[in-house]
């Protein structure tokens, strides 16, 4: 159903499977809600998510799904935390769901965030030095994510403040995201036989594949990834074992070798190529962004700070 709906569209799939994580978690036991949603979901957004041009790791896939069934906890109409807390305040049971959601938003925000930024969970960290890069920064983009979904900083937040520390905390959170706003991470190339298969790829560069299937069950959706250091030199398509072809207006897969990179990878015969990218080579280190987050949040806090100052209360 999630393929069907979705189709190549990330954000229908992220939606679709938080609602079927907080479904299936309902009145569930923590062991029992891993075992249900992560057998449930996590193949499904990991090969949705390729075809919709994302490579989500493993992990951080089950911890996505593990994440959102155990948020099932607060959120009505079967919370067994909001329920428990409610008996325990004397509050409406209701209520009380609906504000441990406002309050579990840093919560909810950090497995869609982590899906998108893997060093999150330390994956392709390789020195102790950005772990703690890592570590100083995220720290400081969910609390400031806490503090714009909470409305108050040093001082009451106003609605620009509000909206100038969700980007801040976005920018400490997923810095690949927002420089690929201003520097996309991959070129995309015309789409034509000719001017695709006679390009020489640089082995140091990733190329992305994105073919769509025509099957039995209706279109499917699936990315290829030629990965750095795949090849010792420069190589091209027919290195790579596949040559392309424009039938009806398509690029299509015409040949494979059967002994090539292509064929082992999955791409088959007949698959049509619907996006074909090559890394940027221009592009700066994400990390060029911390330094002007930092500063938007020094100014953003010094405003907050003077508004407490100036205010008569």
């Amino acid at each position: 159903m999630i393929e069907t709906i979705a189709r190549d569209n990330v954000i229908i799939l992220i939606l679709l499977t938080i609602i079927l994580c907080l479904l299936l978690g309902m009145g569930l036991p923590t062991t029992a809600n891993y075992v249900v949603v992560a057998s449930l979901m996590a193949t499904v957004l990991v090969d949705v998510g390729n075809a919709s041009g994302f490579i989500f790791p493993l992990i951080a896939v089950h911890l996505f799904v593990f994440y959102f069934g155990l948020m099932a906890d607060v959120t009505p109409p079967v919370g067994l935390a909001s329920y428990a807390a409610a008996a325990i305040s004397g509050g409406d049971p209701l209520r009380t769901g609906l504000q441990a959601i406002w309050y579990s938003l840093r919560t909810g925000i950090l497995p869609i965030v982590f899906l998108f930024n893997h060093e999150l969970l330390l994956i392709g960290v390789d020195s102790i030095w950005q772990a703690l890069l890592v570590i100083v920064t995220s720290l400081i983009g969910i609390l400031v994510f806490t503090a714009a979904t909470q409305q108050w900083f040093i001082n009451r937040l106003r609605w620009y403040e509000i909206i100038a520390f969700l980007i801040i905390s976005l920018s400490f959170l997923a810095p690949d995201y927002v420089l690929g706003k201003f520097y996309p991470k991959f070129n995309e190339q015309k789409l034509s036989a000719e001017s695709i298969q006679n390009l020489s790829f640089d082995p140091s560069k990733e190329v992305h594949i994105k073919v769509t299937r025509v099957t039995e069950y209706g279109e499917r959706y699936k990315l290829f990834v030629i990965d750095k250091g795949k090849f010792e030199n420069n190589y091209n398509l027919e290195e790579y074992g596949v040559t392309l072809t424009d039938l009806n207006d398509q690029l299509t897969v015409d040949k494979l070798n059967w002994k090539g990179e292509a064929k082992k990878s999955g791409i088959q015969l007949g698959d049509i190529i619907s996006n074909f990218k090559i890394e940027n080579p221009d592009r700066p280190n994400k990390a060029i962004i911390y330094p002007f987050a930092l500063l938007f949040l020094l100014f953003f806090g010094y405003i907050n700070f003077r508004s407490g100052k100036l205010s008569p209360n």
